[in-house]
């Protein structure tokens, strides 16, 4: 794949990246609203409660995926624009299959679906590649 190509297809998914990033963070918003209102509403419950701290706990996990996204969409559009700048792209877009299998696992383990984490895990490894491909095609 050309090198115009690869930052074409990074530029795309840098956008799809950032948006992705702001519908995380009100995802999380919403979540610490639910789990605030929860702990506040049944504090003498003790399932109220936990749900609460499970509320709270996945706006954690849904906070810290909304900033590798918005990090990674960073990234990705300044690589697309020069592709010297292609390195953090790579590290970055590394810990996001890391994670990204880390989920998969977690949803096999759980029996939750796994078709989004699969995709999700695929993404993350095309992002991989294409900033791969942009490092070693910006070098020349």
């Amino acid at each position: 794949m050309s090198l115009e190509k690869s930052q074409k297809i990074v530029k795309v998914l840098g956008i799809l990246s950032i948006i992705s990033a702001v519908l995380a963070f009100i995802a999380a918003i919403g979540l610490f609203g639910i789990g605030g209102l929860g702990a506040s509403m049944g504090a003498n419950d003790e399932n109220v409660a936990m749900g609460a701290a499970i509320m709270v706990f996945l706006g954690v996990v849904m906070l810290v995926e909304g900033i590798v996204s918005l990090v990674q969409g960073i990234f990705s559009l300044q690589a697309a624009k020069d592709a010297t700048k292609a390195n953090p792209l790579w590290i970055i877009s590394l810990i996001g299959v890391v994670l990204a299998v880390l989920s998969v696992i977690t949803s096999l383990t759980n029996g939750q679906d796994v078709l989004s984490k699969i995709f999700s895990l695929a993404i993350s490894c095309f992002t991989f590649y294409l900033a791969n491909n942009i490092k070693k095609l910006g070098r020349g």
